[in-house]
Order: C-alpha cells, then structure tokens, then sequence
C-alpha cells in the first residue's frame, strides 16, 4: 500500500509540473508529497510502460512520403498539428498534448527523479551494486532517447562538418524544477545524448529481462542511429558492428503467415519496443502505389506488411509489430542495424559488405518456395542507392524517415520535393526548408522565453 501511495503522489506532483496551464519549469515543488526513494521504486518508474515505452512524437512521419489519406479523411479530421504537419502548413496548431513536446519532458522529469535519487547516501555500494548500476543505466538511456526524440522534431539538424551554435533544446538535467530554462545549443544537445548513452553503456546488462527494459545492446543500437542522423557514417558504423556482435538474429519472414494482421510486439528482431500512438496514421493511413509496386511479388513484405482492398485498391499498412491500429512501433531492431551497417559499408566504398549485409536481410524477406536473387552493386555509389531503396521499404512507418529527409537532403543525389495535393490544392516540401524543423509550441515560448525556431517566428 505505502508503494501504491508513493507512486499516486508521484503521478500527482508529475501531472501538475507537467499541466499546460502552469509552467512547471519554473513553479514550486510542494516538499510534502513522497517522492521514490528506493531501487525497487525506481525500477517501478521505469517500469511504467505507458510512460516510458512511448517515446516518440509523430509530427515528422506525418509529414513524410510514402503514405497518404484521402480529402475525405483529411476533411474529417479537426485541424490540428496533425493535419497541419501532413500540408506543411505555415502554422502549426498545437492543441492540448498534440505536441508531444509535454510527453516528452515529462519522461524527461521521471529519469531526472530518479537519478538524482540515485545520489542519496543511502546507496553507499553505487560501483558494486548491480541493480544500482542497472538502473542509473536505464533512467540514462531513457532521458537520452527523450532528448533526441524532441531534438529532431524541434531543433536543427546536426551538420557534422559545420556550424551547430544554432538552438537545441532545452536540457532539464535535474529534478530542481526552480531551475529556469533555457535552450542548449545544438553542439551541447548532441553532446549530451551521446554523453548520458555512452555512460549508459558501462552500466547495463548485454540483453535485458524484458524487451521494455534498456540494455547494453539497446544503447549501442540507438548510437547507431543517432551517428547515421549526425552523418557521423564511422561511428555508425562501429557502433552498429558492436550491437550486431551481441545480438543479431533476424526474423524469417516465411514463419509469419501472409493471413497474420501484425508482426508482433516482441517478435525476434526487438531489441528494444518502444512505440508511438498516432491515430491520424493509424486509421486514415493509406500506402502510396508507386512505394508498394517496388515490393516484389515473392518479397514476403509485400503480403506481410500490406492489405490490399480489392475493391478500391486501395492499400494499407498491417506490418505493425503492436498488435493494435492505435500504435506504431519505433524500438531498436535488428533490421534496422543491418541496414545502418550497410549504408555505412556503401560510403565506406566497401561494396562487398555493404552487399553481405542486405542480402542477409532480404534472404529472411524472401518466399523460400523461389529461389533468391542475390543483390549485387556495380560499384559504391549503386549500393548505396540499393541499400537506402530497401531501408524506406524496410523501415516503413516506423518513425525513422523525418530523419533520414533531413539528413539526405542535404545531397543533392539524393534531395527529394514532397508535394501533397489535398482538395485541389498542391502542397510543397522543398529539401532543407526550415519547415523541416517544427515550432516550438506557443505557450513554451511564453512561458519560458526562450527563441522561437528561425522561419516560425511571429
């Protein structure tokens, strides 16, 4: 009962930091609520799925390619962030929690608790203590994916050769909620992820008892994609090589029935299920032909991943691992680090690997009734374009292709326009535009009075 009463009082204290009414980077904690102070309370905290496990905002895979909806759908839905993010509207209407900045933070706020609870004296064995060190780790990696998550909806992306003075976000690194805030700078917002994940590192177990839980080969999964987004092609390479060394098992695809609505939440290739709720994809999401005539006809993906209506033709998207059209998954997978290496390899000039390493995916995607056609390159250069095809057909609705749009924008082999055309009216995403970076929420502005992103300001 005392557990269940702490907890209350925590979820209490977190709802009112956390309202859209009060700033809750600036108020007052009220120090006669009980707040976790024990190891079995902090593993409770990281233990709460709904909060820990969801850790994503769906701003950008909104606005990215591959899918669409109808006017009709779009007409019905109440404007929004939602629809705006889907236009690339001028304005953004945050509405209540729609932001996903709020969620965000207040993840942000449970790692923060725990870690400075973690400094009591009362934990005087903190380098001998497993279930100490396990949980620090934890509470690190979550507090790290937060702060990318926000990052790249929120701040600029990295330019691993160039100026990153422009404005991060803000790094709540403390509990101490009478702490003003302030934006970080782009540099000190990556340095940080990558700080609290490499020190995360040392601390956790290889594999994790439960696959909601982080582990040594979650944060070597997600260095990997964070480098790939900064660029940073060699560190993603080695950091992809390391996680692949402690887990690299993939799903063969001829196991799961063409009939089978999902994939599954923890089906063999998770490293780490985390997911993200987004009923605008999720029930008015319908799958561009011209991506789902690039699945071949003995390509498992093509019946695994999609549902065609055979009266409409119309196409739509079960490859979720979830279980349930309300969510999306976006955890660390195996597939994933396959493809991150191979891009990596296809920069490299390493053609060979580059090539050994799709094709091991793709032989657990194939029909096994046919024979498999291996994927070969002519050089560099073909496969790296073969292997980014297969990562947008891989990693579909997963949260990933906002990033992968920013940061390959940036060449001009592979820049794309997105244009929507909605109720008559065409819409347009240049390469690079400032609307690749979303706005920060009015009333954080007001609140805080920290700079609105360049292009946003009023």
């Amino acid at each position: 009962m005392k557990k269940q009463h702490t907890y209350y009082l925590l979820a209490c204290l977190i709802t009112i930091l956390t309202s859209c009414s009060k700033d809750w980077l600036e108020a007052k904690t009220d120090k006669s609520l009980t707040v976790p102070t024990t190891l079995a309370d902090f593993q409770g905290m990281l233990d709460n799925v709904a909060m820990m496990t969801n850790t994503s905002t769906s701003n950008g895979e909104i606005g990215s390619d591959g899918h669409f909806i109808t006017d009709i759908s779009y007409q019905n839905r109440a404007k929004s962030v939602f629809t705006d993010s889907y236009i690339w509207s001028k304005t953004v209407r945050y509405i209540g929690s729609s932001t996903g900045w709020g969620r965000i933070y207040e993840r942000i706020l449970y790692c923060n608790i725990i870690l400075d609870g973690l400094q009591s004296t009362q934990f005087s064995d903190r380098t001998q203590n497993i279930e100490y060190k396990n949980i620090k780790g934890q509470a690190l990696f979550q507090r790290a994916i937060s702060f990318y998550e926000v990052s790249r909806i929120f701040a600029p992306p990295y330019n691993l050769n160039g100026d990153n003075s422009m404005p991060g976000v803000i790094l709540r690194l403390t509990s101490d909620i009478t702490i003003a805030s302030k934006r970080a700078t782009t540099q000190q917002t990556y340095d940080r992820i990558l700080g609290d994940l490499l020190e995360a590192k040392d601390l956790l177990p290889d594999r994790p008892d439960l696959l909601t839980r982080a582990s040594k080969s979650a944060v070597l999964a997600l260095l990997a994609r964070i480098y790939l987004s900064m660029e940073d092609y060699d560190n993603a390479l080695k950091y992809s090589t390391e996680a692949l060394s402690i887990y690299s098992t993939l799903y063969d695809y001829n196991n799961l029935p063409a009939t089978n609505s999902n994939i599954g939440r923890y089906n063999a290739e998770v490293i780490f299920h985390a997911y993200f709720s987004d009923p605008f994809l999720t029930s008015n999401c319908l799958i561009e032909k011209s991506l789902y005539d690039q699945y071949d006809a003995d390509d498992l993906r093509k019946t695994r991943f999609f549902r065609v209506n055979a009266s409409t033709g119309n196409i739509t998207f079960k490859g979720n691992y979830e279980g349930t059209t309300a969510n999306l998954f976006c955890g660390l997978a195996t597939d994933e680090l396959y493809l991150i290496r191979a891009e990596c390899y296809a920069r490299d000039r390493n053609v060979s690997n580059a090539m050994e390493d799709l094709n091991a995916l793709m032989r657990k995607r194939w029909d096994m009734n046919v024979p498999y056609p291996e994927i070969t390159a002519t050089d560099p250069e073909d496969a790296l374009r073969k292997v980014l095809t297969e990562r947008k057909k891989e990693l579909i609705l997963r949260n990933v292709r906002w990033s992968d749009l920013r940061r390959l924008n940036r060449d001009p082999r592979f820049a794309v326009t997105l244009t929507r055309t909605v109720d008559g009216t065409t819409y347009t995403l240049e390469p690079n535009s400032y609307k690749y970076t979303f706005p920060i929420p009015d009333d954080i502005i007001e609140q805080t009075g920290i700079a609105q992103n360049p292009g946003w300001e009023k």
